[in-house]
């Protein structure tokens, strides 16, 4: 198959705008040929798509619509809001129609993953500090483990009709790992220009604001939870970008036996971001906000009661130069434990005051993130987090429930090639309950992934 050069570059990867797909003769597109000024993630993306390997379906796609028309489909694959360091690339392999104007693909990430845990443990392949082993004992000082979870696969349809315009198709499943077998859906969304619908990330998220770590988990204090959703997302002037869902709920309230129990979920949570973007998209400032209406029987009283959640994110990256880039998150809230790194692990949307039998109360959540990468290399780069999660309480509570917890990451991470990667971290954790009672650990880990 020939390859042709391309004419011009376009907008790249997680760079690109939900709902507004940029064409290859873009002024901006032209304006970043010149491979010394592309970030070391489109030079990655660059590279990724010109060696995808295209099969042809009803004649040969590339004598009749061009490798440039080819590769402005492709990088449609990275035109998401909410990816980030951790999501599959491209698929390898590419049906495409003779004209270009439709692409399938199936792909996926296999992540393999080895850890020592010292100084305490986490009985986990992923780093959550609010699943730190308390009290600490012999058995709970040390442990080795390896697993492949994360590993994922994926199938993705996207292309143009001339009635409903752009469109895409997404599914993704995730294995847990050989100790925790299973597959799990992770994603399954249908994108029709400015409209999502399915089960996709919350627009109460900002993945892509998240520091690049090896761990699962990643850092505690991130806002990151996946709903069945109704969005509307619209960018213009390739700047400006504004949002609005209605995301069907999953609440998570403490139960405490003859006192109060869960009821089903029966309003809707409202979610919206405003953002605005730079650097081809690499660089954002993100505000998002949620609203929930959450039911609990409270059994005292035989009766079902409702409390209001609130929650608010300010979140950030941006590139400083082309080898640095900074990240922040910060949330408040009230109700939104589920939507938190830490917290979604138990149940904290509501809690007990045990000062008031049957009733239950949206605690006060506070997050925070901060992130530096540095690319020593385009494939070479290293990355550092601090991330804390604190809970605030009301009236009487039980002394094991979370207080705060802590959280530092440091990597080196290496693209052998943009498909195979290798790195190794540092984590330290630390778990506070209102008891006094705490536990933190240390953790070494390697990792090694190949997309395709």
């Amino acid at each position: 198959m020939r390859h042709h050069h391309l004419t011009a570059l376009t907008l790249l990867a997680g760079a690109a705008l939900s709902g507004t797909y940029a064409l290859a003769n873009s002024p901006t597109a032209s304006a970043t040929s010149d491979t010394t000024r592309l970030y070391p993630e489109e030079l990655q993306r660059r590279r990724i798509i010109r060696e995808t390997k295209v099969i042809s379906v009803g004649g040969n796609v590339e004598a009749e619509a061009g490798r440039d028309s080819i590769e402005t489909l492709l990088e449609r694959f990275y035109v998401n809001q909410f990816r980030n360091s951790q999501d599959p690339h491209a698929p390898y392999f590419t049906f495409m129609s003779r004209d270009a104007n439709m692409a399938m693909g199936i792909g996926g990430l296999i992540r393999v993953r080895g850890w020592m845990d010292w100084n305490g443990m986490i009985d986990n392949a992923s780093f959550c500090t609010y699943l730190i082993q308390m009290p600490k004992t012999p058995e709970t000082m040390k442990s080795l483990g390896a697993s492949v979870a994360g590993t994922t696969l994926f199938f993705n349809i996207m292309g143009r009709h001339s009635r409903i315009g752009d469109y895409q198709a997404y599914i993704e499943g995730g294995f847990n790992g050989y100790a925790n077998s299973g597959f799990k859906l992770k994603k399954a969304w249908v994108q029709i220009e400015d409209w999502t619908v399915g089960y996709s990330h919350s627009t109460f998220s900002d993945p892509a604001a998240q520091p690049d770590l090896l761990d699962g988990a990643g850092a505690n204090g991130k806002i990151d939870k996946t709903n069945v959703l109704l969005r509307y997302m619209h960018t213009w002037k390739d700047r400006w970008t504004v949002a609005g869902s209605v995301e069907f709920p999953s609440s998570a309230p403490q139960e405490q036996e003859g006192q109060t129990k869960k009821v089903k979920d029966y309003t809707p949570d409202i979610a919206a971001l405003g953002q605005i973007q730079w650097d081809r998209g690499l660089s954002h400032v993100r505000v998002a906000a949620v609203l929930r209406n959450m039911a609990y029987r409270d059994l005292i009283s035989e009766r079902n009661r409702h409390v209001i959640g609130w929650g608010v994110q300010l979140s950030s990256v941006v590139k400083a130069t082309r080898w640095l880039t900074f990240y922040g998150i910060t949330s408040v809230g009230q109700g939104v434990g589920s939507y938190t790194g830490d917290l979604s692990a138990g149940k904290y949307d509501l809690i007990s005051n045990l000062e008031k039998p049957g009733r239950l109360y949206a605690p006060t959540t506070l997050t925070g993130t901060a992130g530096v990468k540095f690319n020593y290399l385009p494939d070479l780069s290293t990355t550092v987090a601090l991330a804390t999660m604190r809970t605030f309480k009301e009236g009487l509570i039980d002394g094991d429930t979370y207080k705060y917890g802590q959280y530092l990451a440091a990597n080196l991470i290496y693209n052998i090639t943009p498909r195979l990667q290798i790195g190794v971290e540092y984590l330290a954790g630390k778990r506070m309950n209102y008891s006094g009672e705490h536990g933190n650990v240390n953790r070494a880990e390697a990792v090694f992934s190949a997309s395709f």
